[in-house]
């Protein structure tokens, strides 16, 4: 028992000198259970939509007032015209269109049945489905109350229009995710590990002290790893577009543009915690859950943004997966072009610069 106290004391002794793995342990439980519980969830709240009102009488305005009273939704744009929607999908990103048909109240009235036109993004297949059916949930309570006020048996009826995935494949969706997914895994982990290794076993110290500038000593160590991840991502859309028929309307240069961009910003991740961690445990626990969890869950990949706290959904701003995953759907889906796409262009840019400036700090203080 006196050798089992000794062995015992000095594991107990080594785990609370190496604090960042007693954090990492103890935070870890803690972090799931509030991603996973305030993430995971079907509802959806604050859509952004357009409503194209072509009659704007009392019936209309009171549909869309009780459209807008739900909290389902928030009406970013009211267009002109049909041909407007369109562009609100791509600049504005609105989510779901409803178009409400000229003479709305007179046919409620006479005909007693009018049809709403729902335009739906459906590049998210899952967030896509649950809008339309709020949405047929409120013309449904609404012409229960109009027939209770009137005395009468009308109806609404829907007519939906999908956009950007009018076969609601939702390959469609994972593809895009899985892209950032593999991204992150390659390129962001296996760089943190590798230059972790480095410091863990002295040789960083004989490498930074050579006369190489540590900028290319760095840049050796995670190229590779882009490479890699850049291979795999080329096989994944080439997949995607022969097997699975998913379009590429834009530009596959810009595509490629955007991948590598990205790559260049989760290789700065990558390089940012090795840089701030000692062993390759703690590289690992650190890039698989304060970068790749984060990535599932608050990327718009897995679960809707919008559905989240307002915190989250600010927390989901720090991580690239979110900026490119927006704007890889918008290439791909939409055809967005570059003056499209150019905030979340430099946003990813801007992140990659940063991380790789704290990085090199870390790393000189080291040597």
């Amino acid at each position: 028992m006196k050798e089992l106290r000794q062995i015992l004391k000095k594991e107990f002794t080594h785990i609370f000198r190496d604090r960042i793995t007693l954090f990492l342990v103890l935070a870890i439980p803690i972090m799931l259970v509030l991603l996973f519980g305030f993430t995971i969830s079907t509802d959806i709240h604050h859509a952004t939509i357009s409503v194209l009102d072509l009659s704007k009488d009392t019936q209309s305005k009171a549909l869309v007032e009780k459209i807008t009273a739900s909290g389902y939704f928030e009406v970013a744009s009211y267009p002109k015209s049909e041909s407007d929607i369109d562009h609100d999908f791509k600049e504005k990103n609105v989510k779901l269109a409803i178009i409400i048909p000229q003479n709305f109240e007179n046919q409620l009235t006479a005909e007693k049945f009018v049809t709403i036109q729902i335009i739906s993004d459906v590049s998210d297949l899952n967030v896509a489905s649950i809008l339309n059916n709020y949405v047929s949930a409120i013309l449904y309570d609404f012409t229960e109350e109009y027939n209770a006020a009137e005395g009468s048996r009308n109806s609404i009826g829907l007519s939906t229009q999908m956009m950007y995935n009018p076969e609601a494949n939702s390959v469609y969706m994972f593809v895009p995710g899985i892209i950032t997914l593999i991204m992150i895994i390659v390129t962001a982990l296996m760089s943190s590990i590798t230059l972790s290794r480095e410091v863990e076993t002295g040789t960083m110290r004989m490498l930074l002290i050579a006369p190489v500038k540590k900028i290319y000593v760095v840049i050796g160590k995670v190229i590779p790893y882009m490479i890699l991840s850049f291979i795999s991502t080329i096989i994944i859309i080439v997949i995607s577009v022969f097997v699975f028929k998913m379009p590429i309307e834009g530009s596959v240069w810009l595509l490629l543009l955007l991948c590598i961009v990205f790559m260049l910003t989760s290789a700065s991740f990558g390089m940012a915690i090795s840089a701030l961690v000692k062993t390759q445990l703690d590289a690992m626990m650190v890039t698989m859950m304060g970068l790749f969890l984060p990535t599932a869950l608050l990327s718009g990949f897995l679960f809707p943004i919008d559905n989240m706290p307002y915190f989250f959904q600010i927390l989901a701003n720090i991580f690239p997966g979110k900026w490119f995953i927006i704007a890889i759907k918008d290439v791909m889906l939409k055809g967005s072009g570059f003056f499209d796409i150019w905030l979340y262009l430099v946003i990813l840019f801007g992140m990659a610069v940063v991380l790789m400036l704290v990085s090199l700090t870390h790393i000189d203080r080291r040597r």
